[in-house]
């Protein structure tokens, strides 16, 4: 039997649409539980149709070791909801199972008197019985959605280890970074589902993910000497909040620490699923939004992983997560946004920036340890500042000729470096830190007078510095 698309493609949306039942506060994965052991049915050659009496037994055994939140009716809810609500299965002769006056499920007794057959619709069992694949894909996003990191013996226990090796559900979760490329946004959302067009969104299965586009309006990018990545959040104008949205998903996956598929989009390239990915810190930066004006944007940091399974993240992203406090650091506290329109001004904004910088080297300065985040974060203001005081110009006094051109939002192309690398203890600091146009930040780096623009570039930066400080006393 060849498999229906549509028909694969509305199960795997249907798991993908699945959410903990909260009683009281809790989260409990009834629904969960009971479909992973209907698919082990399913993969071990059972029969379509089980009666509530064996669906009930097999249920409490497992709720007893995998359930997260024993109710009175733990076996009895999820066998109606999922054919109710849910429509994942169907129970023979529902329509004349008649709840109680009040209540939206027949109660336990009536079952038990009925003890109705029930099990997944003829197409989808045919579906699921002739494609294992099919059947590893919807058990491994129950996984990683439910039961993360998956609990010893749990597979076995519902039948499906003949089909997710211990260890290799990650292979199983798809797509499979890497393994995936499309030209549009909306390509992805015609074979996997989800948003074409918000940055933040999930796809059927109903894991989350983010997308970033080299040419796009935000500016996401790798965290220079680390791993991990600055993802901006989602507002394209004013300032961006937590309350709904993109940024309240990205709230939640923070704090309970999900993991996240991590899309981009090179310039003049393909979208790619890149890698798996978690959220380790949250800052509030100075950006600017589509109308090209400064504002407070949130910068999620992500730390790439090689699996959506916890069991399987390496030490180092465990100990970034134990240091997260799940706050906003805001870097924008004690400064303004960067919109100088006189030179006082300016020279206000860059004394405040020159603060800000200060501030956070005295408070780093009594720490023992340091996230990378941190030292990334701390450089923030301080090249902010160093625009600032460039003015869109390369402060090479012997530039040889900057572009003419500008970036798409508006600014001088230039790229801030230290004239001191921090490889050599130099500082996070506008003082130790010059704008440089494309040619002569190559020049700097790697050109054969290097050694010579360096002692020029360190009177140049110590002299701009005393410029800048004294702009806010000048009189118009």
């Amino acid at each position: 039997m060849i498999t229906s698309p549509a028909l694969r493609r509305d199960f795997i949306k249907k798991i993908g649409k699945l959410s903990p039942r909260v009683v009281r506060g809790n989260a409990h994965t009834h629904r969960p539980l009971l479909l992973l052991w209907l698919l082990g049915r399913t993969a071990v050659g059972a029969s379509r149709l089980t009666t509530w009496k064996e669906t009930r037994a097999a249920f409490e055994k497992l709720e007893a070791t995998y359930g997260n939140g024993t109710t009175s009716d733990s076996a009895q809810y999820p066998f109606w909801v999922l054919h109710a609500t849910d429509a994942l299965w169907e129970i023979e002769a529902a329509d004349q199972i008649t709840p109680s006056p009040g209540r939206r499920r027949p109660t336990i007794s009536v079952l038990d008197q009925v003890n109705p057959e029930a099990g997944f619709t003829p197409d989808v069992y045919a579906m699921l019985s002739t494609d294992s694949g099919l059947v590893a894909n919807a058990a491994a996003i129950l996984l990683a959605r439910f039961f993360n990191p998956v609990p010893a013996g749990l597979v076995a226990a519902v039948g499906l280890d003949g089909l997710l090796p211990a260890g290799r559900e990650v292979d199983l979760v798809l797509p499979i970074p890497g393994s995936v490329a499309f030209p549009k946004r909306k390509a992805i959302h015609t074979d996997l589902g989800g948003q074409w067009t918000s940055g933040i969104s999930t796809l059927d299965d109903g894991l989350m993910c983010v997308f970033s586009n080299a040419k796009g309006p935000y500016d996401d990018q790798a965290i220079p000497g680390t791993d991990l990545i600055e993802y901006r959040g989602q507002g394209l104008s004013g300032d961006q909040t937590l309350q709904g949205g993109g940024n309240a998903q990205l709230l939640v996956c923070q704090e309970k620490r999900e993991p996240i598929r991590y899309w981009h989009q090179p310039a003049d390239g393909e979208w790619g699923f890149d890698t798996w990915a978690v959220i380790v810190d949250r800052r509030r930066v100075w950006g600017k939004g589509e109308d090209k004006q400064w504002r407070r944007e949130f910068a999620w940091v992500l730390a790439p992983v090689p699996s959506p399974f916890r069991n399987q993240w390496p030490q180092s992203v465990i100990d970034r997560l134990a240091q997260d406090d799940g706050q906003t650091h805001d870097e924008t506290l004690g400064t303004e946004a960067p919109t100088a329109v006189t030179k006082q001004d300016a020279g206000r904004q860059y004394r405040k920036l020159c603060e800000s910088v200060e501030r956070r080297e005295a408070v780093n300065h009594t720490r023992t340890t340091h996230t990378a985040s941190d030292r990334y974060f701390r450089s923030a203001d301080a090249r902010i500042a160093v625009m600032l005081r460039a003015q869109g110009t390369c402060e090479n006094p012997d530039c040889g000729g900057q572009p003419a051109d500008v970036t798409d939002k508006g600014g001088a192309i230039l790229e801030v470096d230290h004239v001191d690398e921090r490889a050599t203890q130099g500082r996070d600091h506008p003082a130790n830190m010059i704008a440089l146009c494309p040619n002569c930040h190559s020049i700097k780096t790697r050109g054969s007078t290097r050694h010579d623009l360096k002692r020029k570039l360190k009177a140049q930066v110590e002299r701009l510095h005393r410029e800048a400080q004294a702009w806010e006393t000048l009189t118009t």
